[in-house]
Formats: C-alpha cells, sequence, structure tokens
C-alpha cells in the first residue's frame, strides 16, 4: 500500500491509504519513504523560493508569493505582477534562478516565535498568505530569501538542479503563474520537449531552432489562403509558400505554442492540420 494523503484530527495524525486495509489494533505497521518522489518534491519546494527570489530582482520589489503548487512533474508559483511575462523577462527570471542554484547558497531551516522572526525578517516572512500558530518555521536562503514555510526542503541551492521556466500566464488583474520544474523533472520535460520540437520541424522541413518563424508564416497563409477561398479572391501560388528561415533564441516549443495559441504538447498536430488545410485551399484555388 501506498500512503496518499495525511491529515491531523484530535491531535492524531492519520495516514490514509490507496486501497483499505485493516490492520488489527495495536499492530505496529512499518513505512518506509519514496526518496525519489519525496526529493522531487523538495527539489521543487526549494525552487519556488528560488524562483520568487529571481522574478523579484528581475521584475520589482512589488513581487510576492500570492500561491503555489508542487507536483513530481512540475510546479508553479503565483506572483503579484501586473503584465503577463514577456519571453525576454521569463528568460532572465530563469537565467537569475540557475545563478542562485550555481553559487551554492545553504539553504538553513529554524523554528523561532513569531514575534521573533517578525523582528528579525519583517513582514515579508509571510509569502502566500499569514501562517498559523505561534512557533513559524522560518527557511532562509541567506542574501536570496527569507519565508515561513512548512514545506519539505533541500540544504543547498545546487541541489535543486536545474530550473526551467515553461511558461507565465496572467491568471488575474494582478496575479501571473509561473510554471516550472527542477531537477530530474527538467531533464524528462526537456526530452519531451526536445521530441514534440524535432517532429513539428520535420512537418516543417526546417531546424528545430526556425519552427516558431516557420510556423508564424504557416499561421499567415493559411489565414490568408482561407479567405481567399472564402472570398473568391485571386492570389499567386508564390504568396502561398512558405520560406521563412529565421532561427529563434530561446524556448523553441513555448514560442511556436504561443504563436498558434495552443498548448506545446499539441503543437506537432496543430501544424499538421495547417498544412492540410493549406494544400486544400491550394486545390481550390489553384484548379
Amino acid at each position: 500500500e501506498r500512503v496518499v494523503n495525511t491529515f491531523k484530527q484530535g491531535g492524531v495524525i492519520i495516514h490514509e491509504l490507496d486501497k483499505e486495509h485493516k490492520f488489527p489494533v495495536g499492530e505496529e505497521v512499518g513505512g518506509e519513504i519514496d526518496l525519489d518522489r519525496r526529493t522531487q518534491l523538495a527539489q521543487h519546494h526549494t525552487a519556488t523560493h528560488i524562483v520568487n527570489a529571481a522574478a523579484r530582482k528581475v521584475l520589482g520589489n512589488h513581487v510576492n508569493q500570492a500561491g503555489a503548487k508542487k507536483d513530481i512533474e512540475k510546479a508553479h508559483l503565483d506572483i503579484t505582477h501586473f503584465n503577463n511575462l514577456t519571453d525576454e523577462e521569463l528568460k532572465k527570471v530563469e537565467e537569475e534562478s540557475n545563478k542562485i542554484v550555481e553559487e551554492k547558497y545553504p539553504v538553513y531551516l529554524s523554528f523561532l516565535a513569531r514575534e521573533d522572526a517578525e523582528k528579525r525578517y519583517g513582514m515579508r516572512i509571510y509569502q502566500g498568505g499569514a501562517v498559523p500558530g505561534k512557533e513559524l518555521r522560518i527557511v532562509d536562503i541567506p542574501g536570496v530569501d527569507v519565508e515561513c514555510c512548512g514545506g519539505t526542503h533541500l540544504h543547498n541551492t545546487s541541489e535543486t538542479g536545474k530550473i526551467r521556466l515553461l511558461k507565465s500566464n496572467k491568471i488575474s488583474d494582478s496575479i501571473v503563474r509561473i510554471t516550472f520544474t527542477s531537477g530530474d523533472a527538467s531533464d524528462k520535460e526537456q526530452k519531451v520537449e526536445g521530441g514534440i520540437l524535432a517532429t513539428a520541424a520535420t512537418l516543417l522541413g526546417v531546424k528545430p531552432e526556425q519552427v516558431p518563424s516557420r510556423a508564424e508564416e504557416l499561421f499567415t497563409k493559411w489565414k490568408k489562403a482561407k479567405k481567399a477561398v472564402q472570398k473568391k479572391r485571386d492570389i499567386s501560388v508564390e504568396e502561398l509558400e512558405l520560406l521563412s528561415d529565421e532561427s529563434f533564441d530561446g524556448d523553441s516549443l513555448a514560442k511556436t505554442a504561443d504563436i498558434l495559441k495552443t498548448q506545446p504538447e499539441h503543437v506537432p498536430h496543430t501544424i499538421k492540420r495547417f498544412l492540410e488545410d493549406l494544400e486544400k485551399f491550394k486545390a481550390n484555388l489553384f484548379k
């Protein structure tokens, strides 16, 4: 059996299993930690603090954590900010995050009385909202970030592994969500994305770094051909040729997904559909 949830009831910590099992009263039960899972969660927990600090440095002192979620595959951080991040801002936050990782800052965990913690660190320790209790658990990355947090953490920022910022999206007027991965999850995500981008490049007949410009050209000429068919306008074959070979310096898959207004995993399917449609439009226009 696996423990899938824990909760406190009447001063007792209850462990919920993934399937029903009736233990005899008084029986001792042994358990072991899933170290791979725990390590990945710890990487995402510490990475959340790192990305928060990096975002504040890049975007401004108004940035605070408004929420967060950490899973095995990926994590997200909600920050207080007025605009969705540009590609350049996302790149800068990622670079600053990995700089913190590479500089190998220690991560200190301690318990302090609320009053002492507030006097020492100020009210910025309350990232993501107020925390109950007279005693607070403080996670301190000296010179980088200090927060009140009860999560599972690492001992050094270097243990986080590579941090990859996947995307940002505005979820309300003043909240922007940054989705990211760290450690093994970053490696796995990179392999998956590499495969998706390679498929897209093959479909378009270009190199992976040329996919965004060719996809944008495809989208533009798909719309032009569609309008020509609908309005029965004359258009030349040359106007619908796909010739763009400009390279993109950045996350080509994320950029392409943004251009095509779809999710990254759907990019090849969307490109294939547009290519097929374009051929149909050509057949209709150049009978």
